[in-house]
Formats: C-alpha cells, sequence, structure tokens
C-alpha cells in the first residue's frame, strides 16, 4: 500500500466517523442512544426471545400500517418514527422506566384538569407495563414484539392527547355545544403535532412547559383541589322538612358543619342550633355565589343547593376549565363586551376594567327530557333553534327606532292562530302593517282571511312599527352573524326582574341599553352635536340652535317623503323611522357560556346550565358521573 493510498484510507475512515456522529447528533433514532442511557430493566431478563434488531425490524415494518381517526395525529407518528428509523422511544429494552414512570405520573394527574386519567388509556398502560413486569406475557418474539408495540403506540398516543388537551381541550368545541358555536377557534395541526413529538426528548421539560400559567385558569384548578379533597369529607345531608321554619333545631348544628365543609363559614366557629348572624352571612354569601337573593330567614331553595354534593362543583369546575382551554380567536383584548348567558348579564369591559353591567334576556331553550330529539346517540345534546348563539363578532352599526320584522317561524307558529281569532285588533293592538312578500305592496288587513290562508305557505310578512311599544324598544345593536341575532332593547321591561331570564328567540334583550350605547359613542369620540342629533333621532327636543337646525332638517326630509308616496302607500305611513347610526370604531363582542366564573373580588360563582351543555363536555372528560 502506497504512503498516498493509506492517506486516503485514513482521511475516509475519518470522514466517516465524522458523519456518524453528526447523525448521531441530529437524529432522533439510535444514535442518540436510548440503549446507553437507559439500561434494560432487571426483570426484562426473563424474556429471552427479545432482540432490539428484531423488535426494531418489526416495528419497521408495522408501524407504517398504523391508523388513526385524527390524520395529524396518524401523520406525526408515521413521521417521527421513520425519522427514528423505527426504534422505540418508551419501550427500548424492553421499557425505558424512566420516561414512562414521567408519562404515567400526568396522566394520573389529569384529574387536576379535571379530566379522567382513563381519557388517556392510563388502566391499559399501566395494566400493559405490569403485565410486562410479572412476566404474564409469554416468551415469544412474536407475541412479545406484538405488546411492546401496542403498549409503545399507546402511550406515544396519550402524550399527544395530553399535549393537545393542555393547549386545544379535549373536546370539540363545536359538537359539544350543539352545534351553537360561531366562533373561530383554534385547532392541533400536523405542525403542532411534530413539534410536540420533537420535545419528548427531554420529557420532564415538555410536560412542565405545556402546563397552564393563566391566572384565571390556575385560580379554577385550586378551587377543583378543594373540592376534590372535600369529596371524601362530606357531611350529612340537611332535612328537607320545614325545620327551618322555627327559630332552633338541631339542623341548624348539621347547616354550620356543612357551611364550614364549603368554606363558608370559619372552621373555628362554634356549632349552634340557632340561625346566628354569623350563619346568616355565611348562608348569605352561599346565596350570592349561586345567584340565589339574599333573606334573613332560610327557604327551601337554599337548603336545597346547599344539599349538592362535591361532584356537582366538581362536574362545574371540570367543563368550565374545558371551556377556558379552548382557543377563541381573536382573543380578548382590552375593550370588548361580554355577554353570559348562564348569569344573564351583559359586562362591557374598557382598558380591562368593567365600564358597565346590566342585566341581559336570553333565547330560551328546551329541556332535552321533554324533548327526545334533542338527545343524539353519542349521548350529546343538540341546542334548541331559539338558544342564543356563542359568538365572537363587532358591534358595527346601531338602529335607532327599530322595526321589528317578524320572522316567518313567529308568524307561522304564533301570531297566525292569534290572526285568525281577530285580525285587525291584533294588527291595531300591536302597530303590524302587512307587506304581500310576493311583490312588496303593503295590505289592509281587512282584506285578508286568515282561517283561508295555509299556514305552511303565509304568503304574508309582518312588520311592527318603531315607538315605544315596539318588541325591540327603541333601540338596537347589530353585529354580522350567520343566526340573524342582536342586541336590543325591549318594551317588555318586567322580564329583567325574572332570575332565569331565557324568554326570547334567540336574540339578547338588554335591560340598560342607552347607557350601552353612550359607552358605544364614546369609544367613537362622539361630540356633544352628535349625540344631540342621536337624540333628535330618539323623538327628543333639541337643546341647542344646531339641535333645533337639525330638527327642521329632518322635518323637511319627512315632508318630502310623504309627497313622493302614492295614494294608497299614504295610507300606511310612518312617521318614525329605523335610522342607522354606524360605527367607525367597531366594538368587540363575545357571547359567552360559563356556568362558574370568577367575580370581581375572585370568589368562584355558580349558576345553572339552562343550556344543558355541562354534560356535553364531561363526557369528553370521562367526568360525567
Amino acid at each position: 500500500m502506497t504512503r498516498k493510498t493509506d492517506c486516503k484510507s485514513r482521511y475516509g475512515r475519518r470522514l466517516l466517523s465524522l458523519t456518524i456522529g453528526l447523525v448521531c447528533i441530529f437524529n432522533l433514532s439510535s444514535c442518540q442512544n436510548n440503549s446507553l442511557r437507559h439500561p434494560k430493566p432487571s426483570w426484562f431478563k426473563y424474556y429471552s426471545a427479545y432482540s432490539a434488531e428484531d423488535q426494531q425490524n418489526r416495528y419497521r415494518q408495522s408501524i407504517p400500517q398504523f391508523s388513526d381517526p385524527d390524520s395529524n395525529i396518524e401523520y406525526g407518528i408515521h413521521s417521527f418514527y421513520a425519522q427514528r428509523d423505527y426504534e422505540p422511544l418508551w419501550t427500548v429494552k424492553g421499557l425505558d422506566e424512566e420516561m414512562s414512570g414521567t408519562l404515567l405520573k400526568y396522566l394520573a394527574e389529569a384529574a387536576k384538569h379535571g379530566i379522567n386519567p382513563e381519557q388517556y388509556n392510563y388502566s391499559h398502560i399501566t395494566a400493559s407495563i405490569d403485565s410486562l413486569k410479572n412476566h404474564l406475557v409469554e416468551n415469544q418474539d412474536s407475541i412479545l414484539y406484538s405488546r411492546l408495540m401496542d403498549l409503545e403506540l399507546a402511550m406515544t398516543k396519550s402524550y399527544l392527547k395530553y399535549a393537545t388537551t393542555m393547549r386545544y381541550g379535549i373536546s370539540d368545541p363545536k359538537t359539544v355545544n350543539g352545534g351553537k358555536w360561531l366562533y373561530k377557534y383554534e385547532k392541533p395541526d400536523t405542525t403542532f403535532i411534530l413539534s410536540v413529538l420533537d420535545q419528548v426528548k427531554d420529557l420532564s421539560k415538555a410536560f412542565e412547559d405545556m402546563k397552564i400559567k393563566d391566572p384565571v385558569y390556575v385560580s379554577y384548578q385550586d378551587e377543583l383541589a378543594r373540592w376534590q379533597e372535600r369529596a371524601s369529607q362530606e357531611p350529612d345531608t340537611l332535612d328537607t322538612g320545614y325545620w327551618y321554619r322555627r327559630h332552633e333545631d338541631g339542623n341548624y348544628r348539621k347547616l354550620c358543619q356543612r357551611l364550614k365543609w364549603m368554606g363558608a363559614l370559619d372552621s373555628s366557629t362554634a356549632d349552634t342550633n340557632r340561625l346566628t348572624d354569623d350563619v346568616k352571612t355565611a348562608v348569605n354569601q352561599f346565596r350570592t355565589d349561586n345567584a340565589i337573593p339574599t333573606k334573613d330567614t332560610l327557604d327551601r331553595e337554599t337548603i336545597d343547593k346547599l344539599n349538592r354534593p362535591a361532584s356537582y362543583y366538581i362536574n362545574r369546575l371540570s367543563a368550565n376549565m374545558e371551556r377556558l382551554r379552548w382557543h377563541v380567536t381573536p382573543a380578548k383584548d382590552k375593550t370588548y363586551i361580554a355577554v353570559n348567558i348562564p348569569d344573564f348579564t351583559l359586562c362591557t369591559f374598557v382598558e380591562d376594567t368593567v365600564a358597565f353591567r346590566t342585566r341581559i334576556c336570553c333565547g330560551k331553550t328546551a329541556n332535552p327530557a321533554k324533548s327526545k330529539w334533542r338527545n343524539k346517540e353519542n349521548g350529546l345534546i343538540l341546542a334548541a333553534k331559539s338558544e342564543s348563539p356563542l359568538l365572537y363578532s363587532k358591534i358595527n352599526y346601531i338602529v335607532l327606532n327599530p322595526e321589528w320584522n317578524i320572522p316567518y317561524d313567529i308568524i307561522k307558529n304564533e301570531y297566525y292562530y292569534k290572526l285568525c281569532k281577530s285580525n285587525t285588533a291584533v294588527v291595531n293592538k300591536e302597530h303590524l302593517y302587512i307587506k304581500d312578500s310576493r311583490n312588496g305592496q303593503y295590505v289592509k288587513p281587512e282584506t285578508i282571511d286568515w282561517k283561508q290562508v295555509n299556514r305552511q305557505n303565509i304568503p304574508y310578512r309582518l312588520h311592527q312599527k318603531a315607538g315605544r311599544f315596539n318588541a325591540l324598544g327603541q333601540i338596537k345593536f347589530n353585529f354580522p352573524n350567520n343566526e340573524s341575532v342582536y342586541l336590543h332593547d325591549t318594551n317588555n321591561k318586567g322580564a329583567f326582574k325574572r332570575r332565569v331570564r331565557a324568554l326570547s328567540h334567540g336574540c339578547i334583550r338588554v335591560e340598560n341599553p342607552f347607557q350601552l350605547a353612550e359607552i358605544m359613542y364614546k369609544y367613537n369620540e362622539f361630540d356633544t352635536v352628535r349625540k344631540e342629533q342621536i337624540s333628535i333621532i330618539m323623538g327628543n327636543e333639541p337643546t341647542t340652535e344646531k339641535g333645533e337646525k337639525y330638527l327642521k332638517k329632518l322635518q323637511e326630509k319627512d315632508s318630502i317623503r310623504y309627497e313622493e308616496l302614492s295614494d294608497y302607500d299614504k295610507q300606511f305611513y310612518r312617521e318614525l323611522m329605523p335610522t342607522s347610526i354606524h360605527l367607525k370604531k367597531q366594538m368587540p363582542l363575545y357571547i359567552e357560556y360559563y356556568t362558574c366564573f370568577l367575580d370581581e373580588k375572585g370568589r368562584m360563582q355558580y349558576r345553572n346550565d339552562i343550556y344543558y351543555k355541562d354534560n356535553n363536555i364531561l363526557i369528553y372528560t370521562g367526568m360525567n358521573r
């Protein structure tokens, strides 16, 4: 061999060594060397049929055939293991006990997030590991490799599902909300799956990075932990008789014990058989937290709700933690309107501060027990047609003096029967006018015999004139959406005195709409001149010279509008007409659904699940019981 040839040979060997070294650095396969870092467990020596090379070959043949309903997971697993040249991750040398222990630790703690660990196949994985450790798997290569691959893929899928849950939630929002979910929201994609799999090389750090650090979410976790601890210490329930009408009774001691268990009454307070001031204060705090009116006496409703088991609170918190995990887009900024359906409230936030709060009425629902058509085969409850949809949009214009264009379904299902009984009386009482849908022409009510009209094909449309009597009140707030709903005033102010205010056909009625409008005027920097013009349009008298000129201008326009009408249409002339106020700065609006939430003092509030949505979520979290 010549010197030159020898040099080339040494150079070639060095180049080969360098190449192998680079592959070991950048590849997640065998050169990352799980085999060196993790010794074979002592209990695995029993499986003499095992060969690491044969196991890898078996994985190389079988994993490309793996399929999953989630195409992102399927593609991610195919790519991940191909990149590793199909070397095992969890089952290297039988089992990487450190990695599997870390995985099982976090899966076991899923209950801290309101999720049953069984959603991640926790029992299946632990049972599979136990069967290996106890030598219950046959020492035969085909059986052994099949069991190892089943365990390998089960752990990879559980890891991915856990990571996806922490980032996007475990359920699909539109599905669990019965279809009335109009938000855009983030979903896991292939990029996310691959990035999560890439982080598995430092598993402890990967799980730490998955932790949700949002302070609100952490508060829910803390509250959930308290109720999970209380679940094993639940005191006797209170009698449901009328003992609370008497001044003294042994049940008051039970009441004290239950209030202490709930954390509403200080544990150092002595039990008593009377409704003392301390006990009364605790009871009223409980009432406030559960939207029950406070009073100086006990009542049956309060007793019934005090008797709720720990599981009630665990389920509420679990469902709402899942809602917090969903990532709607766009996320809230500092100024927006939030409507919470179960709380029947609207809050306006300006620069992250509550600037305005008012009561609302929302769409009515139907009891699924009485409406069997709402139950799907998978046990989920569909949204009732009249429920208010959950959505994000922007209020882009306000309508002053709105007219109500009565929806066809309401005409068919409600007005048709009233008009059959008393045609003109209904029209006059409710200030309606009628148009023929076939040609758009006004129709005199006395010319229609409603009993001869086919209810399934009504050719007329009803409209309610503008005014204080209008069902929409004197103002409405429009925002783009596919359900044709909006916020509006109402002529039925008494409805806001009700505690359960699911009354409408889907729109949101606002108790104090003009205060809401004022915030929007300010947000849009309307000056005093513009505000006076709006006041005049609403029918108020002008207060300035500019206002008087503006009123005169409006009157001239109304006169011209009247003169341009035909003699026939003049019979239907309406002095008060809708006027749209367009907003350059559109106000973000979120219609939400939280059955428990933190109040401004940081106390957890609980509300009734009026649309029956919590259990849909609990089916996915595995917490329904």
